[in-house]
């Protein structure tokens, strides 16, 4: 059995998510708690697996984090803005998911069994702040372990995370499109990520490419 809590301000929009993901997600249960009664999270008959925290909500999200970590449990933080100081500051946490407002029933539900297989999901739009965040405070020379990559998906990986498209990496690599897409999908595959924007900021986020 899966627990699940959403932590947040009583708000239409949030109203009935716990429900929903009840219904969707097998073997699961969830349940919604105000933002002050944080310290519920652990009940006398569960410790839930994963807490979403609604961060629009009035909510001291260190005080969250750090009760969490003491009783191991996995974190995610859900806005509906993009505040750039505040979004690298949850990132430097290391949560398990970066969640935005207007994912698909079908979108959340890949999210949370990513983080329950213990793995980080971060929404794209969240990500390109990110991304952009360590490019700017990142100089260094690559780091690139050996056995991960071949050269050339090396060569393509750097290529996704300067933004070129499948098209653009075919035309700057002398090779075509067909064997671009064919190295994508192996760069996914061994990077154990979902999309061109979550190996890119594993890539960045561990030196592996120069910017």
């Amino acid at each position: 059995m899966v627990n699940i809590t959403i932590i947040k301000d009583d708000d239409v929009i949030r109203n009935g998510i716990a429900n929903v993901l009840q219904n969707k997600l097998e073997d699961c249960s969830t349940r919604e708690l105000a933002v002050e009664d944080y310290k519920s999270i652990i009940s006398d008959s569960s410790i839930p697996d994963l807490v979403i925290v609604d961060i629009d909500s009035n909510v001291n999200m260190n005080a969250i984090v750090n009760y969490c970590e003491e009783h191991q449990i996995k974190v995610a933080v859900w806005t509906t803005t993009i505040n750039k100081d505040q979004l690298i500051a949850l990132f430097k946490q290391g949560l398990h998911g970066y969640f935005y407002n207007g994912m698909e029933m079908s979108e959340l539900l890949f999210a949370i069994k990513t983080m329950l297989n213990n793995e980080q999901y971060i929404h794209p739009h969240l990500s390109s702040v990110l991304l952009n965040e360590y490019i700017n405070v990142t100089s260094h020379e690559p780091r690139r372990p050996n056995g991960v990559l071949s050269e050339r998906e090396w060569d393509v990986l750097e290529q996704i995370c300067q933004g070129h498209n499948n098209k653009s990496i075919a035309n700057n690599l002398f090779i075509s499109c067909k064997t671009v897409n064919n190295h994508v999908i192996s760069i996914f595959r061994k990077l154990h990520v979902p999309d061109r924007t979550n190996a890119a900021l594993l890539a960045v986020k561990n030196k592996w490419v120069s910017l």
